[in-house]
């Protein structure tokens, strides 16, 4: 009976300290936490409206592109102007290494771009924006082949992919490439071999150029 007495009377004492305690504590405090909150709610609207009008400008110029954007004809103002191919390619990885039948696999990518016309644009009519994002399967493509390759002979590409716009009209895009050559490979000096295969050392001269339309070259 005591202990619950003892509980009692703690309990009381602090209602009775809690309610001693003069307004102003409180109203001090939700006076120096009120305008952090307003600040803070202020940025965070200006944020949300800077990434709506960001999210605007950019969904303007992506329908602005598709209007214009041509997939089976060349990027050309008139038919009989040339379209320059721009291409540079790095080997990623050797695959494999087949002594057998003297075969390398190889897995490179090309570095693609050239102009065109029909999707430049003007900067300030797009507050200031100078790149954006197509996806491939709207847009024309060049054709790529590797010359003495046996397997993966023809670039693609990827639909889900991206291709990189600028506003000079300047359309780059990156194209994975796995393939498969004949490689003759000599162990004779095996540990202490080279071995030497062509299409690695010739990869940039090993595709055209070349894009076909209608059996016509670019």
């Amino acid at each position: 009976m005591s202990t619950l007495l003892t509980r009692a009377s703690c309990f009381s004492l602090l209602l009775l300290l809690f309610f001693s305690l003069p307004p102003s504590l409180f109203a001090a405090d939700v006076a120096a936490v009120t305008p952090a909150d307003t600040k803070q709610q202020s940025r965070s609207s200006d944020l949300s409206g800077a990434i709506r009008e960001d999210d605007d400008v950019n969904i303007r110029l992506y329908e602005y592109l598709k209007k214009r954007v041509r997939k089976y004809t060349r990027p050309v103002l008139h038919p009989s102007d040339r379209v320059d191919i721009h291409v540079s390619s790095a080997l990623y990885q050797i695959v494999d290494l087949d002594q057998r039948n003297n075969l390398a696999t190889i897995s490179a990518y090309f570095d693609v771009w050239w102009i065109d016309p029909f999707l430049a644009w003007n900067t300030s009519d797009f507050d200031g924006v100078d790149c954006s994002f197509l996806p491939t399967d709207m847009m024309w493509k060049p054709e790529f082949h590797l010359y003495h390759s046996i397997q993966g002979a023809t670039a693609t590409f990827g639909g889900q992919s991206a291709v990189e716009v600028h506003s000079s009209g300047r359309v780059r895009m990156f194209v994975p490439l796995t393939s498969r050559a004949l490689c003759p490979i000599n162990v004779k000096y095996f540990p202490f071999d080279t071995q030497k295969c062509n299409f690695l050392r010739l990869h940039v001269a090993l595709f055209t150029g070349w894009a076909y339309l209608s059996g016509r070259p670019i």
